[in-house]
């Protein structure tokens, strides 16, 4: 299925939409500790999801997690809406990031595993190319500073497209070449938002919104991960 998770384009929690000051207007010292504390979460974010894998596929869970498939990962969906509803609240942020990121290794385990078993490899060079992805747009983003909010309405209707195609492909068409064609679109869709995201993050967060900017990173990073998962397996 397609694995277009994110908490939209608009970001329900949008530090501008809320009035909050910026961090692009705060002090160097605050800037660069907002975008540590960002980075350093989202790096904690992607272990917590490889500690959700192994527990995942040393136990039980993985077997539960494909019998109650295609709901388990439909679940996802709603997780992500909690943990970005809860991602901003003191005392339950680090809970709601670090949960949703285990979570999400627990039920994306098995699909790795599957890749993994057909093509020895594969996911460890899905990794490498995700990160060399995701680092040069990260790059480009702080490097170019430019404000990449004019992408957001383009964002929004491409994740509802990705979604409800891929529903239909799910549930309905189950076509192995609708399936890798929409891993490119997914490929290039989130990349948009490593641009989005990450100019947010530059432009836009007020200096208590790391836990949601390190959210919206893995959402971003994961899902190009699954992408190029996707795009290496071709059309099994």
């Amino acid at each position: 299925m397609n694995s277009g998770f994110n908490n939209g384009a608009d970001g329900p929690f949008d530090s501008s939409a809320m009035g909050a000051t910026s961090v692009a207007n705060s002090p160097v010292e605050v800037r660069l500790n907002f975008i540590r504390k960002t980075y350093v979460l989202f790096m904690a974010g992607i272990l917590m999801a490889i500690v959700g894998g192994v527990v995942s596929l040393n136990t039980s869970l993985w077997m539960i997690v494909l019998k109650t498939a295609p709901w388990s990962f439909l679940s996802l969906l709603l997780f992500t809406m909690v943990a970005s509803a809860l991602v901003r609240v003191p005392g339950l942020n680090y809970a709601a990031l670090f949960g949703f990121t285990f979570i999400t290794g627990i039920i994306f385990a098995p699909v790795v595993l599957i890749y993994e078993r057909s093509a020895p490899g594969i996911a460890t060079q899905a990794a490498f190319l995700t990160a060399i992805v995701f680092g040069a747009l990260t790059a480009y983003a702080f490097i170019s500073r430019r404000d990449f909010s004019f992408l957001r309405g383009m964002l929004f209707v491409g994740v509802i497209a990705l979604v409800v195609g891929g529903l239909a492909n799910l549930f309905f068409f189950k076509s192995s070449a609708m399936a890798y064609w929409s891993a490119w679109v997914t490929l290039l869709l989130f990349s948009g938002f490593v641009l989005y995201d990450t100019s947010r993050i530059i432009h836009r967060y007020d200096e208590d919104g790391y836990c949601a900017a390190a959210l919206e990173l893995f959402l971003d990073f994961f899902n190009m991960f699954l992408a190029i998962l996707r795009i290496l397996g071709g059309r099994r």
